[in-house]
């Protein structure tokens, strides 16, 4: 018998389902951006409308596919995926193709390769190394298969009590995308292989957001705004100085830590974003898509302007179900700027567009806001969001017994330094973009203004609110993605004028030569941080775990690949409901359970405590040992296969 290579197997598996992306993530937003001719599309190069069409797929697809599939059928879905797909296939062959020049394709080639090896099982012998983001996978491709399974929104796979019951307490748009691969891909693309090749295509989207962005912010320099785009994507190498904190932290305890992030209230870098939270950065897309959209409507005649803008409305309804988090921070922003525009005298023909926009993402995103209040769970009645000012984790020891006006009081006089070792660099980009922006230059470009009514908008929201559902400040965490690329916009800016003056002999050449000098030594953390928290989560896992876990692993990747080719596909299978965040059964498991809890969204704590206590018997009594008894368990409680772990 053939030694199963699973690591090869991985590899081969995602990059099959990478190829299969642009059928969801590529056609539907280049037939539309060709329709609606969007930000000139007809008028492009191949390649570029490629780009503007993935950046286009992140705004359009999310929302058009889980209505379709919700309010119609998963396969009509599918089907609307193929018709754009076809007349894609049209428009390329009528078009004269050219080709990306070799540093594009070393790009993007390097980057699918890099997060794909990032996510993968590696196979040592006879076990299984992780990513440290296995523990978020677990949940992200038990649902994805359930989507595959059981449509959209899925049964929920980790709750049975008697009858299937919906999950529909989470933002899961994205998980419908990678079930649309997995549909596609067969018996070759599992759940997992398409969540991991999603990544690889959320950094394409954000590389292609960075070079639309600035093709579209400084449209008379058309040959220098490849350079700026280059200087951005570079950009997102860089993260903040977390690599000094972190490195003390694990010097000092002697243990290796998961994350480079955990040592305080997280602003991730890009890469550990793309590998760890896709549909985050998603909902970033489709967001400034939309914006990108509003400003490509100005000065356009009325009736274009609204259809422009109702892209903007698909965009936001999009973004609601990728990232609710990320969309609070678009919806503020959006209000904020409507409300400049009506204050002040040009411009106001986009208001009714924009308000109109808005109407139509409340309107479709309807039955997804729908869903949220019926799955609420514990939650309901809740306020999901509450103020709190952005924790500075080293200092919670020190304040535990503190009043709360006191403490966040010390919480905000220290904000400064919270933020320069989160951002670093682009701390250093923010101050020094300020001080070289007066009234009349930020008047000389209509993205300057927008662009400084949002980066407040996220620190506003990012220093002053917490969100409540879980544990973590997922608000927190999560509502800086527009703001750090606001940053990385004003970066390319800093950047290019320090280089500017420094070639003109001004006056100003030596000062300008030193602050370079200065924000170097940043960029160097900055890129140190990045690559420092790649590997981490790359190695850490089996160092934390230790070598009998791994091992285990491999042993249970075994038992659930016999289970899904010997064990019908609506048998309900159960392991012990007490392991928290089981891996394997996340990772690997196609079958449904009685209880888990990889997926305890919406439903009521008490009640899977209950169902927990029903079943744990199974796994840690006496009864383990009296087959009847098992027999009467098991049938009581609609369960055909028990999984045991030693």
């Amino acid at each position: 018998m053939l030694e199963i290579n699973y690591t090869l197997q991985d590899i081969i598996s995602a990059l099959l389902g990478f190829f299969i992306f642009p059928i969801v993530l590529i056609a539907p937003g280049y037939v539309t951006g060709w329709l609606l001719d969007l930000f000139d599309f007809k008028q492009r190069r191949f390649f570029v409308r490629l780009g503007i069409g993935l950046v286009l797929s992140f705004a359009i697809s999310p929302i058009v596919l889980q209505l379709t599939s919700s309010l119609i059928l998963f396969s009509f879905a599918l089907f609307t995926l193929f018709v754009f797909f076809a007349v894609f296939l049209f428009l390329v062959i009528r078009q004269r193709v050219e080709f990306p020049s070799r540093g594009l394709w070393t790009l993007g080639l390097g980057w699918t390769l890099f997060t794909i090896l990032s996510l993968i099982n590696i196979q040592s012998g006879g076990s299984l190394l992780y990513s440290v983001t296995s523990y978020d996978q677990t949940t992200r491709v038990s649902v994805i298969d359930a989507m595959t399974r059981t449509g959209v929104p899925p049964v929920n796979p980790s709750y049975f009590p008697g009858e299937p019951v919906q999950l529909t307490f989470l933002y899961y748009f994205w998980y419908v995308f990678c079930s649309m691969v997995e549909v596609i891909g067969g018996q070759y693309v599992d759940a997992r292989a398409a969540l991991n090749a999603s990544s690889a295509w959320v950094g394409l989207g954000l590389i292609s957001l960075v070079a639309l962005y600035f093709r579209l912010r400084n449209p008379t320099r058309a040959e220098a705004v490849w350079k700026s785009a280059w200087l951005g994507i570079g950009l997102l190498t860089v993260s903040g100085l977390d690599v000094l904190p972190a490195t003390l932290l694990m010097t000092r305890t002697g243990q290796v830590i998961g994350s480079i992030d955990v040592w305080n209230t997280w602003i991730q870098s890009w890469v550990a974003s793309t590998l760890w939270v896709p549909h985050h950065l998603a909902a970033l897309i489709a967001g400034m898509c939309a914006i990108l959209l509003a400003q490509f409507a100005r000065g356009k005649p009325s009736s274009r302007q609204f259809s422009i803008l109702a892209i903007a409305g698909l965009a936001f309804a999009s973004a609601a179900g990728l990232s609710i988090y990320v969309t609070l921070v678009f919806v503020v922003f959006w209000g904020v700027w409507l409300i400049a525009l009506i204050l002040q005298r040009t411009e106001r023909a986009l208001v009714l567009p924009m308000i109109l926009s808005g109407i139509l993402a409340l309107v479709l995103a309807a039955p997804f806001f729908v869903g949220l209040l019926q799955g609420g769970g514990d939650a309901a009645g809740t306020l999901p969001i509450m103020f709190e000012i952005r924790t500075f984790l080293q200092l919670e020891s020190f304040v535990a017994d503190w009043s709360p006006l006191a403490r966040s009081l010390i919480m905000l006089l220290v904000l400064p330094i919270n933020y320069l070792f989160e951002l670093g660099f682009f701390f250093i980009v923010a101050i020094y973009w300020f001080q070289t922006r007066d009234k009349k230059s930020l008047g000389s470009n209509s993205f300057y203004a927008v662009e400084v009514m949002l980066f407040f908008v996220v620190l506003v929201i990012g220093s002053t609110l917490r969100s409540t559902l879980i544990t973590s400040n997922d608000l927190g965490w999560r509502a800086w993605l527009p703001g750090q690329f606001i940053l990385l916009v004003w970066g390319v800016d800093v950047w290019e004028h320090l280089n500017l003056v420094v070639t003109s002999n001004s006056p100003q050449t030596r000062e300008a030569q030193k602050n370079r000098k200065f924000m170097r030594v940043f960029l160097m953390i900055g890129v140190l941080t990045t690559i420092t928290d790649a590997a981490l989560l790359r190695f850490a896992w089996p160092v934390m775990t230790g070598p009998e876990i791994p091992r285990q692993y491999y042993s249970a990747r075994l038992a659930y690949d016999y289970l899904r080719e010997n064990v019908s596909a609506d048998a309900i299978t159960q392991n012990n409901p007490l392991s928290f965040i089981d891996r394997p059964s996340g990772l690997y498991g196609t079958h449904q359970m009685v209880v888990s809890d990889r997926t305890g969204y919406g439903v009521p704590s008490n009640d899977l405590e209950a169902w927990k206590e029903k079943i744990a018997p199974l796994f840690n009594s006496e009864d383990v040992n009296d087959l009847n008894i098992l027999d009467r368990t098991c049938d009581k409680y609609f369960i055909d296969v028990l999984i045991y772990t030693d």
